[in-house]
């Protein structure tokens, strides 16, 4: 949104214009024997179709683009095999994400790469790396000091990772936690916008707040007005439940799969578009990082938060339920006062 407010982007760019690695990209959909002249052959050949529409900024930013990690893909698997590919989500590399489209750009919903791929279009409209334009414009005017892409390079100045723990069945239903390594490959060789920032609790609180107060020091009103405001089409709205899983649905009070209208997506993460009684209002917006990282942003009531784990595999049961406690909670204690404009808690 920076750019836009430059005007150096439009939502409705196209990022293969940006972007080199974009402009042969194909879609994939399916993996099947083929018939008529190459009948002779007998194991399963990628069925690919060009992209007829364009891969916009808007589609990358709502995961609408056609993208999915190949890690929840079992089609990307089989195409990554035939081609004795090695590349993968968590490799480190943008590599890992040069591969096929699964649909038609806005027409469905899929978790993936779209969030990589727009860090991206900004190093190549800027020519920096990700991790140079972030740190001036974005943590260093939020005196956030402990956020980098690239932690191996900050041994000794930034606060000690906290070890990554994966919760693992011990037998009769029971499970334990247990140490284990981070996900993605280190050191990385790319600054991968969508999964491969490290930071803190201090500074991604300080970014959380600044969008909270209508973009702080780093967006207009109007530009984080956009950023919260609904932006899928029915057929996208429509797929997005069921690919988000049970415990994201619990988050966003969607109790079943079919009830679309209890959630959409922004361009900064899903966004409720109902009051959650004693919790978020409409027009909340909230993600969740894949060891459990959870935070939201309710501008209505003037609460911004994060309960952040290191746990691990995405979707843990009991992270998602203290969190909702904790969203509760919060809702509880910090009462409206009509006579002010902000949040106080209660009178004792």
């Amino acid at each position: 949104m920076q750019l836009v407010e430059r005007n150096l982007l439009s939502l409705e760019d196209d990022a293969r214009d940006y972007v080199p690695e974009l402009r042969g990209i194909q879609i994939l959909r399916g993996m099947k024997i083929p018939s008529g002249e190459n009948a002779s052959v007998s194991t399963n050949q990628p069925h690919l179709e060009p992209v007829r529409g364009r891969i916009t900024i808007r589609d990358l930013l709502c995961h609408t683009a056609g993208f999915v990690y190949d890690s929840s893909s079992p089609l990307l698997q089989e195409w990554s095999r035939f081609h004795g590919r090695t590349a993968h989500t968590f490799c480190g590399s943008m590599e890992g994400y040069t591969h096929p489209l699964i649909f038609e750009p806005a027409t469905s919903w899929a978790y993936g790469a779209g969030l990589d791929w727009a860090g991206r279009v900004v190093e190549c409209i800027t020519d920096s790396t990700l991790e140079n334009y972030m740190q001036e414009h974005i943590w260093a005017k939020l005196g956030a000091t402990s956020s980098t892409f690239h932690p191996e390079l900050h041994r000794g100045t930034l606060p000690e990772p906290l070890e990554m723990g994966h919760r693992v069945s011990v037998g009769q239903g029971s499970r334990s936690v247990k140490p284990g390594p981070i996900t993605l490959v280190q050191p990385a060789r790319d600054c991968l916008g969508g999964i491969g920032i490290f930071s803190t609790a201090a500074d991604f609180i300080k970014l959380l707040a600044a969008l909270l107060k209508d973009g702080g020091p780093l967006l207009s009103k109007d530009s984080t007005d956009i950023l919260f405001q609904p932006q899928l089409s029915d057929a996208s709205r429509c797929a997005m439940p069921r690919p988000l899983g049970s415990q994201m649905r619990r988050i966003l009070g969607i109790k079943d799969v079919h009830d679309i209208h209890q959630a959409d997506h922004s361009l900064a993460g899903t966004v409720s578009m109902k009051d959650i009684p004693g919790r978020r209002k409409a027009g909340t917006v909230n993600w969740s990082g894949l060891p459990n990282l959870h935070w939201w942003i309710d501008r209505k009531t003037g609460v911004a938060a994060a309960l952040f784990t290191q746990l691990m595999p995405p979707g843990d049961a009991a992270v998602t339920s203290l969190l909702i406690e904790l969203e509760e909670a919060t809702y509880k204690y910090l009462v409206k006062d009509p006579a002010t404009k902000g949040l106080q808690g209660p009178k004792l």
